[in-house]
């Protein structure tokens, strides 16, 4: 019923290899920062409820433990690799596929009334197995529990929507 994205795991492998010794204070790394800072904090104009309700608003109250885990182990290792260039890149690119993904494939399917199934399905075969997939060479470290945090980091944050309001 889903046809996943064809993975490519050459382009994650060009983009470590074209970021990995860029120097911190370079033009390339700031403004990867700064695109990679907006998705860490709470998206402007919109009401930051917190995580847990942007879940409850959407009727998925039964994600809310597992969310509030795996962002919180994503926010982790956010901060940890923050000065990393090939990290903050991979990071980047990441984030932004997640929302795209999540934004024009889930929420019409929210949107429709699909049962929570069916969207969790959806979930995983559009957006967190082929990119766990995409970059398991590039970097083991981040799983799919990991791709499963950065979306609801982007929950949190009101990149995402859980609810047709």
């Amino acid at each position: 019923k889903f046809e996943a994205p064809k993975v490519d795991p050459q382009a994650i492998l060009l983009l470590v290899q074209r970021y990995k010794d860029i120097d911190c204070n370079s033009e390339d790394f700031i403004a990867m920062k700064e695109e990679l800072d907006d998705y860490n904090k709470p998206r402007k104009n919109r009401d930051i409820i917190g995580l847990s309700n942007k879940l409850i608003d959407g009727k998925r109250e039964d994600l809310i433990d597992d969310a509030i885990f795996v962002k919180d182990k994503f926010s982790k290792r956010l901060s940890r690799y923050e000065f990393s260039s090939h990290h903050a890149a991979i990071h980047l690119t990441l984030l932004s596929k997640i929302e795209e993904r999540f934004n024009s494939l889930i929420v019409p399917m929210i949107k429709n009334g699909e049962c929570d199934e069916v969207v969790d399905l959806a979930i995983s075969k559009l957006i967190i197995q082929p990119i766990a997939e995409e970059v398991a060479p590039a970097d083991a470290t981040l799983t799919a529990r990991q791709v499963r945090g950065m979306m609801f980091l982007l929950t949190g944050n009101c990149y995402i929507k859980w609810s047709i309001k």
